[in-house]
């Protein structure tokens, strides 16, 4: 085998190899959370916490008019009670039961409001919960799929690795350090395959001179891109 079908082996393999290095970098990438997800799972997190101050808004509430109750009661069961007899003592607690029952009244008002927010932020948690859970599924499965092909790119890759070994073992040094020069100065193509007469790196035609070179497995290079022919 020549040397330059020796390169061009290797350059096949080389090519492959940055191809599935850089997908397996994308797949990788593509495992992260999604800004989706992370948008759903903040949706999640602010209708629990809006829950919560509704609930202890509402608790507080009812507790308040507990305490009012409480107190209405008492005031009203001494009011009633016969013990107290004087007539401005009786005039006030007359007003504070009035005071407390407009208190009670608008506290009420308070609590049906409160409750229709427990509800509305309820709801939607529940709508939360059912958009993360939907988003997260989707995302588990896609990232199933991708860590299916990171393996089997990984795979891929080890064995790549060892026939690229072996094949560049089979390249003097003098003919290495061609490649790995080339390989640099040329976006890492430093073979490109000779098919019929046109050059398959830049599309160029090619003398008869140098695909009959080619052919023979010269050394030749495409005057237009620069890159060494090899008929494929």
């Amino acid at each position: 085998m020549s040397q330059v079908r020796v390169m061009y082996n290797l350059q096949q393999l080389d090519s492959e190899i940055r191809e599935k290095k850089q997908r397996l970098g994308e797949v990788l990438r593509a495992q992260k959370e999604t800004a989706e997800l992370q948008a759903a799972r903040q949706w999640l997190e602010t209708a629990v916490a809006s829950l919560k101050v509704a609930q202890s808004a509402r608790q507080n509430l009812n507790l308040e008019l507990e305490s009012l109750n409480s107190k209405a009661k008492r005031s009203e069961e001494r009011l009633y009670s016969g013990n107290v007899k004087n007539p401005k003592e009786l005039s006030d607690l007359q007003r504070e039961i009035e005071a407390l029952g407009r208190r009670r009244a608008a506290l009420e008002d308070e609590i049906l409001e409160a409750m229709v927010q427990v509800e509305d932020a309820e709801t939607e948690k529940t709508a939360a919960e059912k958009s993360l859970t939907a988003v997260e599924t989707r995302w588990r499965q896609n990232t199933a799929v991708l860590q299916k092909e990171q393996q089997e790119l990984a795979l891929r890759l080890h064995r790549l690795m060892g026939d690229r070994e072996k094949q560049a073992a089979l390249l003097t040094p003098d003919s290495r350090a061609q490649y790995d020069t080339l390989a640099q100065r040329k976006g890492h193509v430093a073979v490109a395959g000779l098919k019929g007469n046109e050059c398959q790196a830049c599309f160029t035609t090619v003398s008869a001179t140098k695909v009959k070179a080619a052919e023979l497995g010269e050394l030749v290079y495409c005057g237009s891109c620069g890159r060494i022919l090899c008929p494929i």
